[in-house]
């Protein structure tokens, strides 16, 4: 690759690299503690951006923000408005595509994880910043090895691949665009589940493992393994995760 001097060259590449590569079924944290600490930025009564419908939305609204969302997906903006009206707050919705959705200024943009759904890092950011009147919040994973990865190189002898630190790619780029971001370390977890063992396994590992293989994993994961009420496998870790904050 030719070094370039075009705005978010080296930042913006490597997130292209690692963007949406995890398995099938793992999300980002979304954990109590997570949403505690992004919430506690926001004041009662300032208006917040989500380019993603999440759980984050409605806990901005419970807080007292007035939450307005941007997803292309009918299925997760119904699931967070149904969420909003059990909690008894209002949550907009912009049925649309970040960052080509048309909408106004708010206080807050905020990403809980939702950039990685955006090959074109520079772009959403860009977007955000230019959306955003006091303070850009974006959260995403920092790249520790979680155990199930631990575990599944030791089993199959395979390589310790480690991800770089989404979100340091994420204040990396907001550098490139002229903004000092302070980046901060929160615990969250995270969560795969899968309908049987077999699928669990599966979207652990990215592929199938032989029998044997995949017995032991479970095996040794055990503590971190529940049942949900629908009855799937669910696995879930802590997880050190990034907090990006960048006034604007």
């Amino acid at each position: 690759m030719t070094p370039s001097t075009t705005l978010g060259y080296g930042f913006a590449d490597a997130w292209h690299a690692v963007a949406g590569a995890e398995p099938d079924g793992t999300r980002p944290a979304h954990d109590e503690g997570v949403m505690r600490e992004l919430v506690s930025y926001i004041g009662p009564g300032e208006t917040v951006l989500g380019i993603a419908a999440d759980q984050f939305a409605v806990e901005a609204a419970t807080a007292g923000a007035y939450v307005t969302v941007v997803d292309p997906s009918p299925e997760r903006l119904a699931r967070v408005t149904a969420e909003a009206d059990r909690r008894g707050v209002t949550v907009d919705s912009v049925p649309a595509r970040w960052p080509e959705a048309a909408v106004a200024h708010h206080d807050v943009v905020v990403s809980a994880g939702a950039l990685r759904r955006h090959q074109d890092l520079l772009a959403a950011l860009r977007a955000m910043v230019v959306h955003a009147d006091r303070l850009l919040l974006c959260v995403d994973d920092a790249g520790t090895l979680a155990p199930h990865e631990q575990v599944l190189a030791a089993l199959t002898g395979g390589p310790v691949v480690r991800q770089p630190p989404r979100h340091l790619l994420i204040a990396g780029v907001l550098a490139e665009l002229g903004l000092t971001a302070d980046v901060r370390m929160v615990t969250g977890v995270r969560t795969v589940t899968g309908t049987d063992d077999a699928d669990l396994v599966r979207r652990l590992a990215g592929r199938a493992l032989p029998g044997p293989v995949a017995e032991r994993l479970l095996g040794l994961l055990a503590p971190m393994l529940s049942r949900t009420t629908a009855g799937e496998w669910r696995y879930r870790c802590p997880t050190p995760t990034g907090l990006v904050v960048c006034p604007v």
